[in-house]
């Protein structure tokens, strides 16, 4: 019986506002009308949070599916739920990476998405921190599967707005940890090219007085007509998020963190 039966999906954007364009919405309900119907929306930016692009499935089945205590319910989360996440995570994966490499060809930056929401209807909102590719988490099922458990446990706790995984706390100490190594790294390389930026240096001051007459000129001539960048997402590190302290968002704004080992509240 449940061979027969199939969730619906919306795929929902929500964009930083300064990306948003025409062109940038066709882009994304072109990219993606094999999958699911689109509805890209845009955000303002948060003070005092980085960027981000947030994809989230909008899931509806019209029966009972999210208590464990009802037979019913639990027989068809089982027929049905897994196989499909499964299946749908693998596919909108490879849609990200497919409409990247088309925009690679096309000289422009990667379109990056930081976070998954998934919303199974009244019952859950689940949010999942994205790959540095964009690319969803191998356990992603996994991870839906351990949160329901848990719901229907009351491991929890009540009114609950949303379960982030993993915590923002716990992601940007992450980024924070990545970004230092990188800048370390750079300041290493450097180090080590010391002796042919001297080099370079000493080229660089060949330059002829003529030469620098122009690019003066060139250069005042630029500052003369400036023309305003388009908004480019900041470049993150690329590093393999842990995933293990997840971040319960409550209805009334508070937020506790829940570490997965311990299966207990922090």
């Amino acid at each position: 019986m449940t061979a027969f039966i199939r969730p619906s999906l919306i795929l929902r954007m929500d964009l930083d506002e300064r990306l948003f364009n025409d062109e940038c919405v066709s882009d994304i309900k072109r990219s993606y009308s094999y999958v699911a119907p689109s509805l890209v929306q845009a955000h303002k930016p948060v003070d005092g949070q980085r960027p981000e692009n947030v994809m989230r499935f909008m899931i509806k089945l019209h029966r009972a599916y999210w208590d464990k205590s009802d037979e019913v319910a639990q027989r068809l989360w089982e027929g049905v739920m897994p196989k499909w996440l499964h299946n749908m995570f693998s596919k909108v994966s490879n849609t990200i990476t497919a409409a990247n490499n088309v925009r690679a060809e096309n000289g422009q930056p990667a379109f990056p998405y930081h976070w998954l929401e998934l919303e199974f209807g009244d019952n859950a909102l689940i949010a999942v921190k994205t790959g540095s590719d964009s690319s969803f988490p191998a356990d992603g099922v996994d991870m839906v599967e351990r949160v329901r458990d848990l719901m229907n446990a009351g491991a929890l706790g009540q009114d609950i707005a949303c379960v982030r995984i993993p915590s923002r706390a716990s992601y940007e100490a992450q980024l924070a940890a990545a970004e230092q190594a990188q800048t370390e790294a750079a300041v290493a390389a450097e180090q080590g090219d010391s002796a042919g930026q001297v080099a370079e240096q000493a080229e660089l001051a060949s330059v002829t007085a003529e030469q620098a007459v122009d690019v003066a000129g060139t250069a005042a001539e630029a500052q003369a007509d400036p023309v305003e960048p388009a908004f480019a997402m900041p470049e993150l590190p690329a590093f393999d998020v842990d995933y293990s302290t997840w971040g319960i968002e409550y209805a009334d704004g508070s937020v506790r963190e829940f570490s997965v080992a311990a299966g207990a509240f922090s």
